[in-house]
């Protein structure tokens, strides 16, 4: 039998700048009307951190999608890295693509040699690892982040596509997104493969500075996410 542990930790709100005259793109306005939740399930040693969405379209009151969408801790650090990619200094950036570089870099639950398995550490990262969802979130529908290409298009697709997967609600996602006019772009089926090829613990290891107990915030003053625990 597999156990689960719920994450109940309420929906972060950031307050954050917003141009109200600019409208979200097609593939990020989706985004706006999704709210996420973690829990972790356990089946002997193997541990998945569960995505549990609920898409509720600002126009169809009677269209809800939920879904969940199960990942090693393995698939999150590699998803890491693809962010950490995309969120490297050197690009035109208007936005606070800086300061998520850091928040992924610096706060991203750490991989463990001993009792990676235990209820204490997959606790701390189920929480760890949904705070950092949601400040992706929150950053990707911020109006004032609309300006950067790398944030808008590779970023978004890659969180889409880490969120949605293989899902076989897909279709009925973007037909809901359709009708509520947020669609978003096919390409995030795209991309999800690349967080299901298999990648040794040792090759993300960077290091990190730790997170307990420790609340970051963005340079710009724009909010902030607060990390529990650096496990």
């Amino acid at each position: 039998m597999a156990a689960t542990s719920m994450c109940r930790s309420t929906i972060i709100n950031f307050p954050r700048k917003r141009a109200s005259s600019i409208e979200l793109p097609d593939a990020t306005a989706w985004l706006e009307y999704l709210e996420l939740g973690m829990s972790t399930v356990y089946n002997g040693n193997n541990v998945q951190y569960e995505v549990q969405a609920t898409y509720r379209p600002a126009y169809c009151d009677d269209t809800e999608i939920n879904w969940r969408i199960s990942h090693p801790f393995d698939a999150y650090r590699r998803f890491r890295k693809q962010l950490l990619r995309r969120l490297q200094p050197g690009h035109l950036c208007p936005a606070e693509c800086k300061w998520l570089h850091s928040v992924v870099k610096n706060h991203f639950p750490k991989p463990r040699l001993f009792a990676a398995n235990s209820l204490r550490t997959t606790e701390a990262r189920q929480q760890s690892l949904i705070r950092i969802l949601r400040t992706l979130q929150a950053s990707l529908v911020n109006r004032g982040n609309q300006g950067c290409d790398v944030l808008v298009r590779n970023v978004c697709y890659d969180f889409s596509a880490f969120i949605l997967g293989d899902n076989p609600k897909l279709p009925d996602i973007m037909v809901a997104m359709a009708t509520s006019r947020c669609s978003s772009d096919q390409s995030t089926r795209n991309s999800s493969a690349s967080f299901r090829s298999n990648c040794s613990d040792c090759e993300d290891c960077e290091d990190t500075s730790p997170c307990d107990n420790y609340m970051y915030g963005r340079t710009s003053g724009r909010g902030y996410c607060k990390s529990e625990s650096g496990q």
